[in-house]
Order: C-alpha cells, then sequence, then structure tokens
C-alpha cells in the first residue's frame, strides 16, 4: 500500500528539490521594532530564500524491521525534528527526526543529518554511519539496536563540540524498550554505537520521550531524563522522572535513576533539562493529573525541580502553573490533530549572569470556546518565581498547536507555532500555517507574528496516528543572533510522500 518499492537513499539522489505542493520556506523577514501583540495579523510574510529540506526518501528498505506490525508504514513520512547549534561555529547545526512513521506509534528508525552553511544545504551520513538505534538503521543485538521502531529523537551540542543524540527504541512484539543515546565529534557526520541507559522487558513498563541536554558549562557533561511509568494496575498505576549523566563525553554513562516520582494514579511528561548560566540545572515538566482521558479540559501541573550539584541531587517539585488542555480537531470532520497536548517547550537565555527561562504550551484557557492557544510563563530568577501564564498566539477565532521556544545570544526570546487561520469552512483541505513571533523585552510584548511557509499546506495529508501528526515537538534553536528551526509540512496530496522536514533561519 504505502510500502512501495526500496528507494534509493538520499545521499545518492540526483534530484534534490522535494515536490512541496503550495509550500514555500525560507527566510522570514521580519519587521523591526517591538510591537505588542495584534489580534488577527493575516499578512504573508517576505519569503527570502527557497526552502532547505532536511529530509529526503527513505533510506531503509521494506520490512527492515524485522517485524509484521499490526499496520504499514507511512513510507517517506518524516515528523518530529528537533535541533542543535554548534556553540563554537554557529553555521553548523544538526537536525534529527523520525523516518517512516507507523500509524501505532514510532518509526522505522530516527535519522540525522547536518549543515555547515547555516542550513542552507542540509546532508546525511551513509545509513552505516548513522545511529544503530532500530534494525532498519543496522541495530542488532552485537551494538544494541535490536529494536523494531526507534522514536522521540532528541539532540544537543556540547561546548566542545561533541554532538548528542537521543531516542527510545522498542519492540511491537514484545515490552523490550530501551532508552538509547548516540554521540559524535565530527559535526554529525559518523555516530557512534548507542550506548544504553536502560533496557526493559516488562508487561506495563513504559520508558519514554528523552531529552538530552549538553551542559555548556561543564565540558565532556550531558545529562538525559525521561519519564518512566507503570501503567496497571490501577491502584499501582505511577510515573517516575528517571536520569543519567556522563561526565566523559558520553563514554560512560550513571547508572539510571529517579530523581522525582509521581503520585499515584499520576505520571510525567515532557521532562527536560535546563542549564542556567550559573550552572544549576532545572528540570522542567508537566505532571498529568487523574482527569487524563477525560471530554473536559484537564488540569495538569508544570513543575520544576533543581539541582545545584550537576545533576547528584535535586530539589523537591515547585509549582510553575497549571495547564488547561482540551485539545485541537479538525473543525470539519470532528478528526483530532495530536499535537501532544502535555508538552511543554523551554528555552533559558544563555547571557552570563542572566536569570531568565520561558516555557511554552498549548493552553485552552484565553477562549470561551475552549480553542487552545500558546500559553507563555517567563522567570526572571532562575526558575524560583514565576509570570501568570500569557497568551502569545494572536488568533483566538482559531486553534494552536504545537510551539517551541528559543533565545538567542542576545537575549531575544523566539517562538514558534502551527495554527488553522487560513482555514474555512469552504476550504476542501485543512489549511495550516506555520508562525514566528519575537520578543525584544524578555516576553513582555511580541513583534506581529510572521508566517513562516508562504502558502498553507493540508494537515489531513500528515500520517494518521491517534490523529493527524506532525510531531509533538518542533525545532527551534537560537544563535548568537537569530534562530533557526526545523519542522514539520506535508507534501499536499502526495501519499508516496505524505510529509518532509524542512529548515531555515530566521533573521532576529
Amino acid at each position: 500500500m504505502l510500502g512501495g518499492p526500496w528507494r534509493r537513499g538520499w545521499w545518492e539522489e540526483e534530484d534534490d528539490m522535494p515536490r512541496m505542493g503550495l509550500i514555500t520556506f525560507g527566510l522570514v523577514v521580519l519587521g523591526l521594532g517591538g510591537a505588542g501583540l495584534v489580534a488577527t495579523p493575516q499578512a504573508e510574510s517576505a519569503v527570502g530564500h527557497e526552502p532547505a529540506r532536511v529530509s529526503k526518501s527513505t533510506p531503509f528498505v521494506a520490512d527492515c524491521n524485522d517485524a509484521r506490525p499490526p499496520t504499514a508504514a507511512y513510507v517517506n513520512a518524516e515528523v518530529e525534528p528537533y535541533v542543535a547549534v554548534d556553540p563554537r561555529h554557529e553555521r553548523q547545526m544538526i537536525a534529527v527526526y523520525q523516518e517512516d512513521r507507523y500509524p501505532n506509534d514510532g518509526a522505522n528508525g530516527v535519522l540525522a543529518a547536518w549543515t555547515s552553511d547555516a542550513g542552507v544545504t542540509w546532508s546525511a551520513p551513509r545509513l552505516s554511519a548513522q545511529p544503530s538505534f532500530a534494525r532498519c538503521s543496522g541495530g542488532d543485538a552485537a551494538n544494541g539496536g535490536d529494536f523494531e521502531k526507534a522514536t522521540d529523537p532528541w539532540v544537543s551540542y556540547g561546548p566542545d563540540g561533541r554532538a548528542y543524540f537521543a531516542a527510545v527504541s522498542y519492540n511491537d512484539s514484545n515490552w523490550d524498550t530501551a532508552e538509547l543515546v548516540s554521540t559524535s565529534d565530527d559535526q554529525g557526520r559518523t555516530w557512534s554505537s548507542p550506548a544504553t541507559l536502560i533496557r526493559d522487558n516488562q508487561d506495563n513498563l513504559i520508558d519514554d520521550r528523552p531529552a538530552v541536554t549538553a551542559d555548556p558549562t561543564r565540558a565532556g557533561t550531558a545529562y538525559v531524563v525521561w519519564e518512566r511509568h507503570f501503567s496497571a494496575p490501577a491502584d499501582k498505576a505511577r510515573g517516575s522522572v528517571y536520569f543519567a549523566v556522563t561526565r566523559d563525553s558520553g563514554r560512560n554513562w550513571s547508572a539510571a535513576r529517579a530523581i522525582h516520582r509521581a503520585p499515584l494514579g499520576q505520571q510525567t511528561s515532557a521532562n527536560q533539562i535546563l542549564v542556567l548560566p550559573n550552572g544549576d540545572l532545572l528540570n522542567i515538566f508537566t505532571q498529568l493529573g487523574l482527569g487524563a482521558g477525560s471530554t473536559h479540559p484537564r488540569h495538569d501541573r508544570i513543575l520544576v525541580i533543581r539541582s545545584t550539584d550537576a545533576g547528584r541531587t535535586w530539589s523537591r517539585p515547585t509549582a510553575v502553573a497549571r495547564t488547561y488542555v482540551k485539545g485541537v480537531e479538525d473543525p470539519r470532520t470532528g478528526d483530532a490533530v495530536r499535537v501532544g497536548d502535555s508538552f511543554t517547550d523551554v528555552a533559558v537565555d544563555p547571557r552570563v549572569n542572566a536569570r531568565n527561562v520561558y516555557i511554552v504550551w498549548g493552553d485552552s484557557r484565553f477562549t470561551a470556546d475552549g480553542s487552545q492557544q500558546i500559553a507563555l510563563v517567563r522567570s526572571t530568577d532562575g526558575g524560583r518565581t514565576w509570570s501568570t501564564p500569557r497568551d502569545v498566539s494572536s488568533n483566538h477565532h482559531t486553534q494552536a498547536f504545537v510551539p517551541s521556544v528559543a533565545v538567542t545570544g542576545q537575549g531575544r526570546v523566539g517562538v514558534t507555532y502551527y495554527d488553522l487561520t487560513s482555514d474555512s469552512v469552504t476550504s476542501r483541505a485543512l489549511r495550516t500555517d506555520y508562525w514566528f513571533s519575537k520578543s525584544d523585552d524578555r516576553g513582555a510584548t511580541w513583534s506581529q507574528r510572521q508566517r513562516v511557509n508562504s502558502h498553507p499546506f493540508d494537515l489531513r495529508t500528515a500520517p494518521y496516528n491517534g490523529g493527524f501528526f506532525l510531531g509533538e515537538y518542533q525545532g527551534l534553536a537560537g544563535t548568537a543572533t537569530k534562530f533557526v528551526t526545523t519542522a514539520t509540512f506535508t507534501n499536499d496530496r502526495d501519499l508516496l510522500n505524505r510529509t518532509d522536514i524542512q529548515a531555515g533561519q530566521l533573521p532576529r
């Protein structure tokens, strides 16, 4: 059906331009000045350059995972990218993403790509040099990657230029799952065999969604944090935050351990560690309440725990904010749009002596009908106190989702997100846009938002996995003066290549 014949790997293709339908993605020319939020900014952005396509044809052969999944993969469908910038050379970047997404979760593998010209062109290692997180990318019992699927890719650069790539690998055919990390010391051109942080094969036990953070204040040190939860029996269901650290550039990792345990009946999500300029660590996460799965808005809590000794000990959690999550759906069909409602994205101001921290998420509190918007809170004292949540999306007449936040080396804050502004009752497609807005005053006021894509794309072409799925997060990173984004866009009505990852720099 969607599997099709094996296609040449992208490193062998001559045609480097995608079939993008109506999508064009490139550099966005932003207006200057600190304008406040505009209620319904509809103007098109000025697009400066052609799109930079990160993903190309799948390098995986058919049935490469040596299993019989209950459903076929969406071959050539890439989703859920993340991006990191080399702090020594900001023209060097690495993007990671899922390849061949399945409708029942996971992908045939996760891949890396790299650029040395600030994202104008992207290349990828040969398949044999990619991290062997799953069988499709060369994983086997000898190298630790003997898994049917991989998902949740995350990447981070250390101050010495070493890159860390984390993912979760697992099987459909049994309960085998693992949190894995691979490293690269040549800007992503080759990757090590994965290190196993934890591996389990136990009914109703899930290790999920790792995030890796290289410490910018301690060369050779990186942290991985993830959610671990038991789902049954019901009276014992609970989640924990698990943590591992390397202090020798990924050659060895500490034993995985819990640094926070949720109350019975609750679990954690969207764990991510930030390193403050003074070296303190913050792990920011969402704790999901007992109302999860209800048709009413969930009232989950964003919490933070702190370490002042590089992860050796951690504080008790303190509250950041409550979230009000209702979800997103196709306004005409009622089909779900899977947007990672419990997910936050976080960023820290990297300037010396700065204490500014930012969190964004999807929230339904700002509209009378519960249409989801983008909420932001900020801290100016290193995460000890937090502002009241405010809306940083612009159109309350539609739904906004999957936000990302980043900070440049000058302290400017940027936010990206999708919304359905271009959609209407007469649209044949589910017309979707990707937006960017920035703040020059630590999030107090925001520029008029700018459309990143020059034309709307059809969200209904995306892989369907509990809803139309672009990823529960997208990539946004700050360079010294600008922002770089990696995002998922659909190729309208192209069922053999539903989605691609596009990348570009957004001017300051």
